[in-house]
């Protein structure tokens, strides 16, 4: 079986509030990949109709998707080729094809 491109530790990540996002990292061959994932994907992952969230919550919310969050990452990162960091995932890249 052929090794996942980008590969994820369990972190729980850091609020990034100047991006109101959830930053964390992924390892490739080439070296680290850094990942943002905006408030407003975590909310929509935990319930659509939720607005608002705080840095604390935005960091639990991710902490209780997380695998989730490093597929969706896994699958952004191939779909873009890499791309420039850091990979901001947003509400629409959460909503599965």
């Amino acid at each position: 079986m052929a090794r996942p491109s980008v590969a994820f530790e369990s972190s729980g990540g850091c609020w990034v509030a100047e991006r109101q996002s959830v930053g964390f990292s992924g390892a490739t061959d080439l070296g680290p990949v850094e990942f943002l994932i905006t408030r407003e994907a975590l909310e929509e992952m935990l319930d659509p109709d939720l607005e608002g969230v705080d840095g604390d919550y935005a960091l639990e919310i991710f902490s209780e998707f997380e695998a989730d969050i490093h597929r969706i990452a896994l699958r952004e990162f191939v779909k873009r080729l890499g791309g420039e960091p850091p990979i901001l995932l947003t509400a629409s890249d959460i909503a599965m094809p």
